[in-house]
């Protein structure tokens, strides 16, 4: 190999190298929270508790709206039914257990 095609293959790996590191820096780093998904734009969803989507298709859960002590579901304990299956969704009853409920869920 001569000098000069040793020459032109150094000068074409830095450039590949500079170009590969240009784009890593340039990008921003994939969010690690609720926080940081909302800031870079990603998706806020509607629901409880508020989810974001990031673009890379990550989803967070905003933990603070869960821990701010409200439920996502009615707390029916004490009305003399055991509630045991429930549905998933905003306001349907807490799934009740003997350990829960006992008022309601009688062994």
């Amino acid at each position: 190999m001569s000098v000069r095609s040793l020459l032109v293959a150094v000068v074409c790996l830095v450039a590949l190298a500079s170009s590969a590191c240009a784009q890593t820096a340039g990008s921003p780093a994939l969010p690690t929270s609720f926080e940081e998904c909302v800031a870079q734009g990603g998706k806020v969803m509607k629901s409880f508790p508020a989810r974001c989507v990031s673009e890379s298709g990550i989803v967070f859960v905003d933990e603070k709206s869960t821990s701010q002590g409200r439920k996502a579901c009615k707390d029916l304990c004490g009305d003399g039914t055991c509630q045991e299956m429930v549905c998933m969704a905003l306001g349907c009853p807490c799934a009740e257990t003997p350990q829960s409920c006992p008022q309601d869920c009688k062994g």
